[in-house]
């Protein structure tokens, strides 16, 4: 399978761009477009990713028999949103923006220079450096 190429990772807060959301939504959910979550998980393959809060979702669980595991009932939870409708925001400037790539090369002791690849923000020039 091939993978998606994105530069969207986990923990990057993102704004909809697209889509209203459709199938089992919560009848008070409304337009997701223009709304921002963080990333919870990237899914490559699919080209999909769950962020949090936004296109909510109800499982319906059977009831466990084992004590050790209650639970049952109506579960709500993110489904996944397609990246194409995904756009970052930058923290600096906090505006939905594009966002290129700028090789930064360090030197290392023993003299090896390692290449790294940092996201800049298309309208400010900031970095958008990973949150852990």
């Amino acid at each position: 399978m091939e993978t998606v190429r994105t530069r969207i990772r986990k923990n990057d807060i993102v704004q909809v761009v697209s889509g209203r959301g459709r199938g089992k939504i919560r009848a008070d959910s409304g337009q997701e477009r223009g709304k921002r979550g963080k990333v919870l998980e990237v899914d490559k393959v699919k080209g999909r990713a769950k962020v949090q809060g936004l296109k909510m979702v109800f499982r319906h669980l059977k009831q466990s028999k084992d004590p050790q595991k209650p639970g049952g009932g109506r579960i709500e939870r993110e489904a996944p949103i397609a990246l194409a409708n995904l756009i970052i925001v930058c923290p600096k400037c906090d505006e939905a923006t594009r966002i290129g790539v700028r090789m930064e090369k360090q030197e290392r002791d023993g003299g090896k220079i390692k290449t790294r690849r940092v996201r800049v923000c298309k309208k400010c020039g900031a970095d958008i450096l990973d949150r852990d």
